[in-house]
Formats: C-alpha cells, structure tokens, sequence
C-alpha cells in the first residue's frame, strides 16, 4: 500500500473513531464472529461496562468465553491502528457510517507467514445497556 493510501486509511480511522466516542457509550453490548488460528473461532455476543469487557457468551450455545480473547470497540480501533502502525501487509477495515465502529476487520500481518491472521465481523448493532 502506498504511502497516500495509508494516510487517507489513517484519516478514515481517526474520523470513524471520534464519530464513535462522541456517543459516549461505555454500556453496551454487540455480537461478533471472530476469524483466527487460535483455540476459539465462533459468534459471541460481548458485554461491555464502564468500557471493560464483563461477559463474553457464546451466541449458539450459551457458554461463557474468556473475555480476554475479544475487544471492546475502543480495543477494535486500537487493533487497526495497531496493523498501520506495524505496517501490516493487508488491513480491510469498514465501519458503520452512521455511528463509527468497525463492522468488519481483517488483517494480514506477513504476507509469506501462515496462520497469524486475524478478524471480527459485527453480526450486530452495538447497542446501549439500560443503566
């Protein structure tokens, strides 16, 4: 990616970003299909309060997942940023244009390595926790 993309790419995240934290959301749930070589791949519905992850649940059968595993949507950005940052091979990154989260990320670190690849897909709306 040459050097104009990545800064146009870098404008969008930062605009995306401060369209999300306008809304102040720190309660909040959404559900996710994470995609990755790693012990766990599957739809998850994640809780999120006062901006910390509380309850990861498995959306097909209830279970409860480490939340350690997963990301509140500030921890999406910073997972983008992060990929710019460490000049990733491929990063794909598209957001919900009328609130600002990722929708959907995929990011190949290494071109030539296997298995260090990494994705969430939104199959969700973030939504508000009544409080």
């Amino acid at each position: 990616m040459d050097q104009a993309a990545i800064e146009a790419n870098l404008a969008a995240l930062a605009d995306y970003r401060t369209l999300w934290e306008t809304q102040r959301l720190t309660d909040y749930t959404f559900d996710v299909s994470r995609v990755c070589y790693c012990q766990f791949r599957g739809d998850v519905r994640v809780t999120v309060k006062d901006g910390v992850i509380t309850g990861v649940t498995e959306l097909a059968s209830e279970v409860a997942r480490d939340p350690e595993t997963f990301r509140t949507i500030d921890g999406l950005f910073d997972l983008v940023q992060d990929a710019y940052d460490r000049d990733a091979h491929e990063v794909q990154v598209e957001f919900d244009p009328g609130r600002g989260y990722p929708t959907r990320i995929w990011i190949d670190y290494v071109q030539m390595m296997a298995d260090e690849e990494v994705g969430f897909t939104l199959l969700s709306d973030v939504t508000a926790l009544e409080g």
